[in-house]
């Protein structure tokens, strides 16, 4: 398990945050899976929650992967991820460093990113902006927006005291050594910039992208 990024990490983005596979057969990888989904209790998405091909992404942040599904099958395993260097939180707020979990949609894909390529997520979703009322941390207005930005398929606001700009994206220039060893993004996943030349032919806006 990798260790928190307590330390000032440059370069890291303002709120954003090699494929290491064990040699084991995608039959053996399949039945562990849903041997875990069984004995968790895990449901996985229907057809309608992913895209036309049935492809979406599985992104585990205690195992550190972020794994290509296709229904309930996993196609393509990315190792040794990196998340906010604070862990994960189902209610994120700005300025925490920490990674939202939760279900959300490819907003677009970003391939000149200061962290080489940029996978942005459609956070905050409706059901962390109705909690996020109920405890007052945004107004209504606020909450209309977002779910106004969901209805029609747009990015919803972003500088709200949820925070944004979070997606997956690559390492750029910052430090190989650092993110094998910690969590170090303010809220992002962040993979090698080889894993993500990996992933992208895979993906697309509108895909489910799903963060445990």
């Amino acid at each position: 398990m990798k260790g928190l990024g307590l330390a000032n990490v440059a370069p890291v983005a303002a709120g954003v945050d090699g494929i290491g596979q064990r040699p084991t057969s995608q039959m053996a990888r399949t039945v562990t899976f849903l041997l875990c989904a069984w004995l968790l209790g895990i449901s996985v998405p229907s057809g309608a929650e992913t895209d036309v091909s049935g492809h979406w992404l599985l992104i585990d942040s205690t195992a550190q992967t972020l794994t290509l599904m296709r229904g309930d099958r996993p196609q393509l395993t990315l190792d040794n991820i990196a998340v906010g260097r604070f862990g994960t939180s189902a209610k994120k707020l700005r300025g925490d460093n920490t990674t939202p979990l939760g279900r959300f949609r490819i907003d677009r894909i970003n391939r000149e990113s200061a962290f080489y390529r940029f996978i942005s997520l459609n956070y905050p979703d409706i059901g962390r902006a109705e909690q996020a009322l109920r405890d007052g941390e945004i107004g209504p207005a606020e909450l209309r927006a977002i779910r106004s930005a969901h209805r029609q398929g747009k990015l919803p606001p972003q500088g709200t005291a949820l925070g944004g700009r979070i997606g997956i994206h690559g390492l750029g220039s910052a430090d190989a050594e650092m993110h094998a060893s910690l969590n170090w993004t303010r809220g992002c996943v962040a993979l090698t910039n080889e894993q993500v030349d990996t992933l992208l032919p895979w993906t697309r806006p509108g895909m489910l992208v799903e963060i445990r």
